[in-house]
């Protein structure tokens, strides 16, 4: 198997410092306050023990040393710059793409995703998650997804692609579809994110004002991203933002968008009783690893599982197809530790079980 290789080495650099993206300026802003990149290392976790294949790539960290780290050889068909632009993704993913590439994997986030678009032809891609959002549907779940994915592939798995939705996200949260790429089919690739208002029922906004209610007298609480949220901060302290993950203190706002920093400063400082309130991605399904990677694998260790609260329409966990909550905080183990049966208040003293599986 011909396998092509692209690494942003800046994507998702943003999302534990609160930005949005890590897109041109705002990974400038992540690296002048000390972000450090993780994409080389979620695609290394994505090629170790894959098998044979033969990894055509660009040079340094815009591939070639996430091949070398995960036990592979690379055949180098782009040079790219120490620091690297959209106009270098096309670029490499133009030369794969002539080197007669199976498949083309990337390790990035939409932004990255977006670049593909008319530069890759009918060859299939799959992306490696490491951005901040990830709403498109060419990526796998997670980098352990990916990697038993492209096991499967270079043991002789048949490709079969299908179309897959290209999505990306404005500052004010609107999802736009750019435009559809290959992607191979299978239950490791995530489906894109389902549009829509977050509170999408009357049950819901009846959840979200009465669980408002009960934060009134928490001494922390750690609220989420999305329009579900949105709903439950407005409604216990009428503030709170739609893409940020805010704080609340006796049902006051403490820390509007807080960065992972922030955070745990707070929790450092926080009296016993702390808790974390979180919504479900329409479509996919995490709970963690898409727009909130501010809530590090610290963070949610120091809160722990049972001071978890996740509120989602009925019709919402209704439409997932695998019936599952995913988390993808970036650190095994700890999915692993908060899987298992949770409930979802969808309603007024109404709640479904759903179980929490590692992506």
């Amino acid at each position: 198997m011909r396998l092509g290789l692209i690494v942003n080495p800046r994507a998702g650099i943003g999302g534990p410092l609160a930005l949005k993206g890590s897109d041109g300026a705002l990974a400038g802003r992540a690296l002048a306050q000390g972000a450090q990149a993780l994409a080389g290392q979620r695609a290394v976790r994505a090629l170790t023990g894959i098998g044979h294949v033969e990894i055509f790539t660009a040079s340094g960290a815009m591939g070639q040393a996430a091949a070398l780290a995960a036990g592979h050889q690379a055949i180098v068909v782009h040079q790219a710059p120490p620091v690297t632009t959209a106009a270098d993704t096309v670029a490499a993913a133009q030369a794969l793409c002539a080197a007669g590439i199976d498949l083309l994997v990337f390790a990035g986030g939409d932004g990255t995703a977006r670049d593909l678009l008319g530069a890759t032809g009918v060859v299939p891609v799959l992306g490696i998650p490491a951005g901040v959002k990830m709403h498109s549907a060419v990526f796998a779940t997670s980098p352990a997804a990916a990697a038993a994915l492209l096991g499967e592939l270079a043991a002789g798995q048949a490709l079969r692609p299908l179309a897959a939705e290209i999505i990306d996200r404005a500052a004010d949260g609107a999802a736009t579809l750019f435009g559809l790429l290959p992607a191979p089919q299978g239950p490791r690739r995530q489906a894109a994110k389902a549009a829509g208002p977050g509170t999408a029922n009357a049950d819901l906004s009846a959840a979200c004002a009465a669980l408002a209610r009960e934060l009134t007298d928490c001494p922390l609480a750690i609220i989420g991203t999305g329009g579900t949220m949105l709903a439950v901060k407005q409604a216990l302290a009428g503030d709170g933002t739609l893409l940020g993950v805010d704080v609340y203190a006796g049902g006051q706002l403490l820390a509007r968008d807080a960065d992972e920093g922030r955070l745990w400063q707070v929790l450092a400082g926080a009296p016993v009783g702390a808790r974390l309130v979180l919504g479900v991605i329409g479509g996919q399904g995490f709970l963690l690893g898409r727009g909130n990677q501010q809530l590090s694998a610290r963070i949610i260790r120091a809160v722990g599982r049972p001071a978890l609260t996740i509120l989602a329409s009925a019709d919402k966990l209704a439409g997932l197809a695998a019936g599952q909550l995913l988390v993808d905080s970036g650190d095994e183990a700890l999915d692993q530790a908060l899987a298992g049966h949770i409930a979802v208040r969808t309603g007024p003293r109404r709640q479904m079980m759903m179980a929490v599986v590692p992506a």
